[in-house]
């Protein structure tokens, strides 16, 4: 008997009544939840989020016309129906932060920047810090599928699948095969007898009069709990370490951290989007790759809300009605056309919030005549010229506000909650 198989003998063994950890995926808090999305390399706004046919200083795309759905206004285009079709379907829960601020043109700086409000090297990123404040004892607390981890303080919070799949080798322990350390493998009935050691030790501690001892049980217990749960994502690592061909698919990507959602492992995950075969978004040399883009990302992002609509929570309802989709890109490009076909980096770029919590069906921030976000009204989203500039610090509190996160508590800046968004 293997050790994960030890979980179905509790009752044999009489520990079943004795741990009352045993039943905790019934007992899970309910609380929000968070699915970050990055588009790594700098997306062009001016091809969805940020309308600018009648602005002069925009080199605007062919064929590209304004549409609005009530409220919504994006970029439509004949080439990338996926982004019509999405918000057709789903614009009743999106909102679009358009004219966020990063202060700088280097991917690295502004990715720091936009996900932890700071260029500072230390400092904890948005997903980070929501898993830290959990308050659901959580295996994978933050857990990352593809992209970046920014963390100092709440380095225990965050579980990577790795590159390669690595989480997957160390549940199935070849990691231990591959190390080169394991010579040969002990029989099964060493095993067993081991097992069964444990188990009769582990019993007569959590049995015993001292409370250290029953809380040692009981965390025995949430260790096997954890086990068994997360060999359940074993079939999901498998496909991710697979991959799907021409790049990453970030839908597929995705269904790991709703997995884990539904499970009860995780609060917050983090998905990268690569573009189409894993080109990027970082296009200096063509505008073609954007516009690919963009209608990949778009039927993930379709994909991934339908999916997200299907599956329970774990503390009971419906699973959608307590996640936050965060589509993100570290910098925006350029208005103007470069000599090479694409578009330079920029400074100013938008985000798309999704789902629970979200006011849904509106634009917050607009871009003025020179293509920089104009001042909004934290309060009601309006463009005003004593407004306040959008940073991503006011996304961070956002964020951390419909977590249940004091952003005064994290924020040194002061940025303030963008109340507008929040449904």
């Amino acid at each position: 008997m293997r050790r994960r198989d030890l979980l179905a003998g509790l009752p044999a063994l009489g520990l079943a009544g004795l741990l009352p950890g045993l039943a905790r995926g019934q007992d899970a808090v309910r609380e929000h939840k968070f699915l970050f999305i990055v588009a790594y390399g700098g997306w062009d706004i001016t091809s969805v989020f940020a309308p600018s046919a009648d602005n002069p200083a925009v080199d605007t795309e062919l064929d590209a016309v304004t549409a609005e759905l009530g409220d919504l206004r994006f970029v439509d285009h004949p080439g990338r129906p996926a982004v019509r079709r999405f918000f057709e379907t789903w614009g009743d829960q999106a909102c679009i932060l358009n004219g966020l601020e990063v202060r700088s043109v280097t991917h690295e700086a502004c990715e720091r920047i936009l996900l932890t409000g700071s260029s500072a090297a230390a400092g904890d990123d948005w997903a980070s810090v929501l898993a830290a404040h959990s308050t659901n004892d959580l295996a994978l607390a933050h857990l990352v599928v593809a992209g970046s981890a920014l963390t100092q303080e709440h380095v225990s919070q965050v579980v990577r699948v790795g590159s390669r799949g690595q989480l997957l080798d160390l549940l199935d322990g070849n990691a231990l095969i591959q190390s080169g350390h394991l010579t040969t493998a002990l029989p099964n009935d060493v095993h067993a007898r081991i097992d069964a050691a444990v188990a009769e030790r582990v019993a007569a501690v959590a049995n015993g009069a001292s409370p250290s001892g029953r809380r040692f049980g009981a965390g025995y217990d949430r260790a096997l709990q954890d086990l068994a749960t997360l060999e359940g994502l074993a079939g999901d690592l498998q496909l991710q370490a697979e991959g799907t061909g021409c790049g990453r698919d970030a839908a597929e990507d995705a269904g790991i951290v709703l997995d884990a959602f539904e499970r009860g492992l995780s609060r917050c995950g983090m998905v990268e989007d690569d573009g189409w075969c894993g080109e990027g978004w970082d296009t200096h040399n063509s505008g073609v790759l954007q516009s690919t883009n963009f209608e990949l990302l778009f039927g993930y992002l379709d994909r991934i809300l339908g999916d997200l609509a299907l599956r329970p929570s774990p503390s009971g309802g419906a699973l959608a009605d307590e996640v936050t989709v965060v589509v993100l890109s570290e910098m925006g490009r350029h208005p103007q056309i470069n000599d090479s076909g694409g578009r330079d980096h920029w400074t100013y770029t938008s985000a798309m919030l999704l789902g629970a919590g979200v006011r849904g069906g509106q634009v917050i921030g607009e871009l003025d005549e020179d293509f920089q976000g104009r001042p909004v009204d934290l309060v009601t989203g309006e463009a005003r010229d004593d407004g306040t500039g959008l940073v991503p610090g006011h996304l961070g509190a956002t964020l951390l506000a419909l977590g249940g996160v004091d952003p005064g508590d994290v924020l040194t800046g002061g940025e303030g909650v963008i109340e507008a968004a929040l449904a």
